[in-house]
């Protein structure tokens, strides 16, 4: 059953309760969704920080500009969710920028919950705390490492994520920073009710209060948002602290409004931190969003959260605004404002509203400006003066052409034909003029920049430091790709070709050809695949259906097996559900299948062409399922992981079957987060891929004595000199992970980005990465710019990667 979410601001200024609290939205999708959103609930708790100037309406449009890009965005929840809050920290960098001269900024701690159906996943920006009572336990999530300082300092976009499936009953906490009063409470056992709780985390302080108190309770799934209407006042704008509980104004009672629309009205509130009084202009507005806003649905229907979760990384910012110099020092600046905290002032006050500025008395013009404004004042002067000759000579030219001798007196040309002389004279010369430059400027801009790419080439190869090489080619690459711009001969091919290539044998980069696997586009998205000697296996992340693909007759890609049916629905007794993981069966097994599946109730479907899929059930384990997120097998053993529970059970398999009860691998040591997204398995030891992209390893004890360890996080290893000064594996967003097949075992993480496309391969224990497999550059590379959905090594070492509704191979891979 859906649940109904109830939330309720704590939200106190200098001792005044204030109903109403700037940054918080609850929403439903609304009605033009894009596909993937449809069934996700959101809310945004956005906390400014600073001494920058936001009004009611800014603040408001910031928030809500961030549920428009979320509910825009398709596919997987965390590409929405990291989307959304890159959206947030673009909009705060680049007001940062036009600012810091004066020495303002603002500085965004953003918390994000998409929920759907009872998953509640969370993303975290800056150090937010997020306090989760259910009946029987808590919950601390609260990662500074992770999540970053906050939004709008630079352009990285640091997130933590983290994932919990709610109860009715349940209740959470979120802030950014708590009164010390608070540390008994927060702890103890949970209040008997909602105000009850509210009433104690009031009472025990009379500091200023910026938190959000919220319970789930069984209903609809609607969204409860306790606050009150504001009052009408003129809008003014109000300064930021300098502080991590910052200084708002009253939001509006409807909070999915869009901002365009938002009154004007609200009340000034009091600040218990310092102002800084050298206003001296008027702040910039934020810019006009790109997204379009949406309105408010009542109730939203419950679906699967899928098992893969692809996430994105920060996008660049346009290149008309900044240069890359220019951005690195406005965000050097805003970190060392950032690093320093103002004292409290002792004695509370209201904040007075920003008074109007005097006009600013324009500046002398510089030397400069007036030699320019010289230089282009001659020049008009000199066009109308050569207007004026030419017209002057066609006047006493044109006469004597015509047959006419019976009148010496020259002919005065009409208004019209002076004025269309006037103005085709100047676009003449204008076209001469543009014709030499693309003529020959054009060609000269080609010449230097090759230049320019050559010298560096001749510097790169004299180097001796990997660090030093890599910079050189990069240099190399960015001069050619602004001579192209003008020009591209076979010279500057030849040239990048070269480039790239010392690149990707400093970096470790193998490249790949890929090509299609289907003529058309299958217009399904992918979340996992399972591969054997023959057949591929898709899952259709929309329906958990498998779809079977097989080498086509004449040896070009492969053809869809249309009468293979493996897909949710009532076999026998047993009813399956939409499956979450899949993989590939050896041949020898008693039920002679070639696919298993699970659904996340632990219910197996055993699939082969030509035949009757087959339901068994796996033995519940004691504690029973939470939810199923992924298996894989290993020397006849299946390992299942419940991520919702922090488990993973293990079935001993009997010829492909599972018909014991599980043991508990971890034994006595649960692990602390629930946000594993896949598993491999070697042996006794097991390795987990987290949400934000970080391994944890845990090695199983057989002995009784000895527990099982585990690590977490366990490092992963660079041995490539040349990224001594970059961290590879911080800007790679890793969403599955599996093993390559026998002799040569080694581990797979798949990098979804858009930018890379690849996949690294570490060896196993040590974690060392081996290098990375990317596709090949240029036309011969049939890949699009979007995200990969999942990924799958066969048997006989062929890759293939799922893109945008199609499957791309490489039978290369070494």
């Amino acid at each position: 059953m859906p649940l109904d979410i109830t939330l309720s601001p704590l939200y106190r200024i200098n001792g005044q309760e204030i109903a109403n609290l700037p940054g918080l939205l609850a929403l439903a999708p609304p009605s033009n969704v894009v596909r993937g959103r449809e069934k996700d609930r959101l809310i945004v708790y956005l906390l400014l920080t600073g001494n920058s100037t936001f009004s009611t309406s800014e603040y408001l449009k910031v928030a809500q500009d961030a549920a428009n890009v979320f509910y825009q965005t398709p596919r997987a929840l965390t590409s929405a969710l990291r989307t959304a809050a890159e959206h947030v920290n673009k909009t705060l960098l680049e007001r940062n920028m036009s600012t810091s001269a004066r020495g303002q900024y603002a500085m965004g701690w953003l918390t994000l919950m998409a929920v759907r159906d009872t998953q509640c996943t969370i993303s975290s920006s800056g150090p937010m705390h997020v306090y989760w009572y259910s009946q029987n336990e808590m919950r601390h999530i609260h990662e500074p490492v992770t999540s970053g300082k906050g939004l709008g300092t630079n352009q990285n976009t640091n997130l933590h994520y983290a994932q919990t499936t709610l109860s009715a009953g349940d209740r959470l906490l979120i802030f950014g920073r708590a009164p010390s009063a608070w540390d008994s409470t927060l702890n103890a056992p949970v209040a008997s009710s909602l105000d009850a709780m509210r009433r104690r985390l009031t009472t025990l302080t009379s500091a200023d209060l910026n938190a959000v108190l919220m319970q789930a309770t069984d209903g609809a799934g609607v969204f409860n948002l306790l606050q009150g209407a504001p009052e009408s006042k003129k809008e003014e704008p109000v300064s930021l602290p300098n502080s991590s509980l910052p200084h708002f104004e009253e939001t509006l009672s409807t909070p999915n409004v869009d901002s365009a629309s938002a009154p004007s009205a609200h009340v000034v509130q009091a600040s218990a931190y310092p102002i800084p009084s050298e206003y001296e202009e008027p702040q910039d507005q934020l810019g006009t969003s790109p997204v379009a806003s949406f309105p408010r649905m009542n109730s939203t229907t419950s679906r699967d959260f899928p098992s893969s979760i692809p996430r994105m990384q920060t996008p660049t910012l346009e290149s008309g605004s900044l240069l890359p110099k220019q951005i690195h020092q406005q965000a050097d600046v805003l970190q060392n404002e950032e690093d320093s905290d103002p004292p409290i002032l002792e004695e509370e006050k209201f904040v007075e509203p920003v008074k109007e500025l005097e006009p600013e008395v324009p500046r002398e013009p510089s030397q400069m400006t007036r030699q320019t404004a010289k230089v282009l004042a001659t020049g008009i002067q000199s066009t109308r003066r050569m207007s004026e000759s030419l017209g002057e000579r066609f006047k006493n030219f044109l006469p004597r052409l015509l047959p006419n001798t019976e009148t010496n007196d020259p002919i005065t040309p009409s208004t019209t034909s002076m004025i269309f002389m006037a103005i085709l004279i100047p676009l003449i010369v204008v076209t001469i003029a543009s014709v030499v430059y693309l003529r020959y400027g054009r060609s000269q801009q080609y010449d230097t920049y090759l230049g320019q790419a050559q010298e560096m080439k001749a510097q790169a190869l004299t180097l001796s430091n990997p660090v030093e090489q890599r910079i050189g080619w990069e240099n190399v690459i960015n001069n050619l790709n602004i001579a192209e711009s003008h020009r591209e001969t076979s010279e500057t091919t030849a040239l990048r070709q070269e480039a790239n290539a010392n690149l990707d044998r400093l970096l470790g980069i193998t490249r790949l050809q890929f090509s299609p696997a289907f003529s058309t586009n299958l217009g399904i998205e992918v979340s996992r695949m399972a591969a054997s000697e023959i057949d591929l296996f898709l899952l259709n992340a929309a329906n958990g259906e498998v779809i079977r693909a097989q080498p086509s007759n004449s040896g070009r890609g492969y053809q869809l097996d249309t009468a293979f049916n493996c897909k949710p629905g009532v076999y026998g007794n047993y009813t399956v559900g939409p499956l979450v993981d899949i993989l590939a069966l050896p041949g020898l097994n008693s039920i002679n299948a070639t696919l298993l599946g699970i659904d996340a109730s632990g219910n197996l479907l055993y699939c082969a062409p030509g035949q009757v899929a087959q339901a068994i059930p796996l033995p519940p384990p004691d504690t029973n399922w939470g939810r199923v997120t992924a298996f894989v097998m290993d020397s006849g053993n299946l390992y299942v992981m419940d991520a919702p529970a922090r488990a993973v059970w293990v079935y001993n398999g009997k010829d492909g079957t599972f018909i014991d009860r599980p043991y508990f691998f971890f034994g006595g040591q649960t692990p602390e987060k629930q946000d594993v997204i896949d598993l491999v398995i070697s042996g006794d030891d097991l390795y987990m891929l987290h949400a934000d992209g970080h391994l944890s390893t845990c090695s199983y004890s057989r002995i009784e004595s000895v527990p099982t360890r585990c690590q977490d996080p366990s490092p992963l290893v660079n041995p490539f000199p040349a990224y001594q000064d970059t961290d590879l594996f911080a800007n790679a967003h890793f969403t599955q992970m599996l093993f390559t097949a026998l002799p040569d075992q080694s581990i797979l993480l798949l990098d979804a980005d858009t930018a890379t496309r690849g996949v690294f391969r570490f060896a196993p224990r040590t974690l060392e990465l081996q290098n990375q497999f990317r596709p090949t550059m240029g036309a011969s590379n049939p890949i699009p710019s979007k995200p990969v959905g999942a990924v799958t090594v066969g048997p006989n070492h062929v890759l293939y990667l799922a893109v945008d509704g199609q499957v791309y191979f490489a039978t290369d891979m070494p």
